[in-house]
């Protein structure tokens, strides 16, 4: 065995996530340095407290490595990799557009990345070291608890810019998104033959296991139409397409899927008023270029100000985009760093998808590879709505973009997803 061999090898998967991070590390510390820079310029007073969640950020990660490294995970670093870098980009972006100006004035808004980093070292002991098999027991549980939490939404919600919260402006539907993937893993890997069967193509499952699924499935979907909360209905029937395919490996469940979901989108715009609202602004902006189409024509207008190598960071003018720190901020990443920083953004999130499903094939069980498809699927297909939407490829549908956004639950909920995939991707 040479020399190189020896060396790639005792340096071992974490050695290589930590290598990874402390690239993306000096990447985030050069970026902070900019924003600084032009911040001093103008103001001659620094605030400690908005660097604070970069510091959580650069003790938290390196800990994490630690742990991995001592609890003997043989993982994928590319995926560690690439999820501790957009979550270290996402704070950069958060920190530049003002998001931690408050402080400690605010404590809920330092909460979330230690809570994060926690959610995502318990995501990791949920689903490593082979424990899939327990996990697939819990299937019903998850369909449960989402069905639960969909439920306290309907009876104690307020709404608010189009989503529906708890107290203290908790969004708890984005932990609907993992529990749901769990139960479709659970109950469609213990009817994984039944879904497999094809004629010419074209998916043919018993009936009796087609209207159980439409029936269970039914139930939470007619809550997030209650709710208005449409993406979340978009995202969770597109992530059940992609599970389904993952079964048969048949197109005509792509087909079949896509075709529901355009007659369903186009059905709930003729009767809400929220969705007919949206699809009107992406088909003509301009038929109310200072009410509702103002959103997205001051998007559009600050990607192309950005141009190819962007105003840079710190120079661009985010503001004037409304709400651009959770669901527009791919505005704001395209004005400062323009395309080409955009599509190294891209790069960076293909990495971790393609990782993601890598893990799915490296699985032993169909639980666990359904898992973790499904998991994969529901991040990217987060990251397809949000910049599509953005980019006026899509109609809004207020997904915010993972671990770049401002939003305590949604970056909580990534990272326990990126756990999750974590803990698969460990060669037992």
């Amino acid at each position: 065995m040479s020399r190189k061999k020896k060396k790639k090898q005792a340096l071992g998967p974490v050695g290589t996530a930590t290598g990874l991070f402390l690239l993306s590390a000096f990447a985030v510390a050069c970026a902070c340095l900019a924003i600084l820079g032009v911040k001093l310029s103008n103001a001659p007073v620094l605030q400690v407290e908005p660097l604070i969640p970069l510091a959580v950020y650069a003790v938290g990660v390196p800990l994490i490595l630690l742990w991995l490294k001592l609890s003997g995970w043989k993982g994928d670093a590319g995926l560690v990799g690439a999820v501790f870098l957009l979550c270290g980009i996402g704070l950069v972006i958060q920190f530049r557009m003002g998001s931690f100006a408050q402080g400690l004035a605010k404590p809920a808004a330092m909460l979330p990345l230690p809570l994060g980093l926690a959610a995502f070292m318990v995501g990791t002991l949920l689903t490593g070291k082979g424990r899939g098999a327990w996990l697939a027991k819990a299937g019903w549980l998850a369909y449960l608890v989402a069905l639960g939490v969909l439920a306290a939404m309907l009876l104690l919600g307020r709404s608010f810019r189009g989503g529906t919260y708890l107290a203290g402006n908790l969004n708890p539907s984005e932990i609907v998104k993992p529990l749901l993937v769990l139960f479709l893993a659970s109950y469609l890997s213990r009817h994984q033959k039944a879904f497999s069967e094809t004629q010419k193509g074209i998916p043919v499952p018993p009936l009796h296991a087609l209207l159980g699924l439409v029936a269970l499935w039914a139930i939470p979907m007619l809550m997030t139409i209650a709710l208005k909360d449409l993406g979340l209905m978009a995202l969770l029937n597109a992530v059940l397409i992609v599970m389904l395919f993952a079964i048969a490996r048949s197109t005509g469940y792509l087909a079949i899927g896509l075709a529901a979901v355009a007659a369903a989108g186009f059905g709930v715009q003729l009767i809400s008023a929220n969705a007919r609202t949206r699809f009107d602004v992406w088909l003509n902006p301009f038929a109310d270029p200072t009410g509702k189409g103002w959103q997205i024509l001051q998007a559009l207008a600050a990607m192309y100000s950005g141009g190819l190598w962007g105003a840079g960071l710190g120079a661009g003018v985010p503001q004037s985009v409304p709400i651009v720190t959770s669901d527009f901020v791919y505005a704001a990443v395209a004005e400062e760093i323009g395309l080409v920083g955009c599509a190294l953004l891209l790069i960076v999130y293909a990495t971790l998808f393609s990782r993601g499903l890598r893990a799915a094939g490296a699985t032993k069980t169909p639980f666990e590879r359904l898992l973790c498809v499904g998991l994969t699927a529901s991040l990217a297909t987060q990251t397809i709505f949000n910049v599509a939407g953005v980019t006026k490829a899509l109609p809004m549908t207020g997904i915010t973009l993972p671990l770049i956004s401002h939003g305590g639950s949604s970056l909580i909920t990534t990272l326990l997803i990126a756990g999750m995939l974590t803990g698969l991707s460990d060669r037992k």
